[in-house]
This record gives C-alpha cells, sequence and structure tokens, in this order.
C-alpha cells in the first residue's frame, strides 16, 4: 500500500520540519521512505480552521525540495479552487488536489494544470455523492476520497466512505483512489479492500510516539 503523510500546520516552518521528518523515514523510496507528501491547504471559509496558505514560500523552497527528491502534492481545500489554483501552478507541486464540488470548471483548470507540467486530481467531501466524479473517466486520473469534513485533523474516518471507494472503483479500474482521514490500523485493511491503493494520514502518524513505525505499518496493507 502506498502511503502519504499528511502536513496540515499554520506556518511553513513546521511544514518543512514534517517534510524533513518525513524523507527521514527512509532514504530510499524502495525501502520505505516516504516519496510523497501531501500538503493540507485551508481557507477557514470551505472549512472551519485555516491552515499554512502561502505558495511563494513552496516556490521559494523549491530549489531545496527538488533535492530532497520529495513528490508534493497539495489538497486546495478551498472555496473558490478555480481562482487559488494559479497560485500554486508553479510552486514545484507535482500533483493538486481541487474538490469537485466547489470547481466551477474542472477542464480549464486541467489544461492550466498541463500547461505547468502538474497533475489535477479531484476530491470529494464525505457529503458529496461519488458518481458525480464518473463522467471524468479516462479525463482525470487521480482522485481523493476525503472521508472526514474539511479541515481538522484527528476526525474519526467515516465508515459510509467505503462504499464509495467502491463504486469508484468499480467505475473506474485503472484510477488512483488516495482516501484521507482517520486512516489507522483498524481501518486500513477495509480501505484496501473497498479499492483504494493509497492512504493518506495525518494524525496517526504524526500523534504516534515513533512516526516512521506508524507509516510503516500502514504500509504493510
Amino acid at each position: 500500500m502506498i502511503v502519504i503523510p499528511v502536513i496540515n500546520e499554520t506556518n511553513f516552518e513546521e511544514v518543512k520540519k514534517k517534510i524533513l521528518l518525513a524523507k527521514s523515514f527512509g532514504a530510499d523510496p524502495a525501502a520505505g521512505g516516504a516519496s510523497w507528501v501531501h500538503l493540507d491547504v485551508a481557507d477557514g471559509t470551505f472549512t472551519p480552521n485555516e491552515t499554512w496558505n502561502n505558495s511563494e514560500e513552496l516556490k521559494e523552497w523549491k530549489v531545496e525540495s527538488e533535492k530532497l527528491k520529495v513528490n508534493i502534492e497539495i489538497h486546495l481545500m478551498v472555496n473558490d479552487p478555480d481562482y487559488e489554483i494559479k497560485k500554486w501552478l508553479n510552486c514545484g507541486a507535482k500533483r493538486i488536489f481541487i474538490h469537485y464540488e466547489s470547481s466551477k470548471n474542472i477542464a480549464v483548470l486541467k489544461d492550466e494544470c498541463q500547461k505547468a507540467g502538474i497533475e489535477l486530481g479531484l476530491a470529494i467531501g464525505p457529503q458529496i455523492p461519488v458518481e458525480g466524479l464518473f463522467e471524468y473517466k479516462n479525463k482525470i486520473r487521480s482522485y481523493l476520497i476525503l472521508a472526514v469534513n474539511p479541515g481538522l485533523a484527528g476526525q474519526e474516518f467515516q465508515l459510509n466512505q467505503l462504499d464509495k471507494i467502491s463504486l469508484l472503483r468499480e467505475q473506474m479500474p485503472d484510477a488512483k483512489i488516495e482516501v484521507d482521514g482517520g486512516i489507522n490500523m483498524k481501518n486500513a485493511y477495509e480501505i484496501r479492500q473497498a479499492g483504494a491503493d493509497t492512504l493518506v494520514s495525518a494524525s496517526y502518524i504524526w500523534e504516534s510516539k515513533n512516526p516512521k513505525e506508524s507509516y510503516e505499518k500502514l504500509r504493510t496493507f
């Protein structure tokens, strides 16, 4: 199972610290290192909380992230992704997730991302029917099922999201399906069985006594 550590912080110094910690999980990704990190960007409107949200700081750090050989994906939990995404197109991210339910023109955003050499992925919140994503079959490769309410880390995984994962996998057998929110050792197996190939985890990894060990445990599924 692919595991991507989530970084959900309020300032860039803490973001950088956790990126470096994630890389320390293993120098060789094939041997267990975190080759991807997932940065949560919450605007305090689409979400009840606000996180770090400064693309310029990430852009300035781009050379360093390239040296680390870390792949960064951005999860934009914002009210107006059609506008906000423009700030993140040249910051060094490899993939950007926007929320299907808050975007007005996904096709245009996909074109803009392609021109910038970035993959566009679609995320949906727990209250949003997964069927809306079906029209993007063979158009969008990566999807993020958010199994908790957007924003705060540490929430409990909503079990009804398993059906959404299964439906999406059934409809899109070749898609990359990430699942984020409340991931732990109790539900990781069910999530994989439902059809996900990537676990995106914050609290289970970072709030444990040994983040590297917790990361490795999730990878066993």
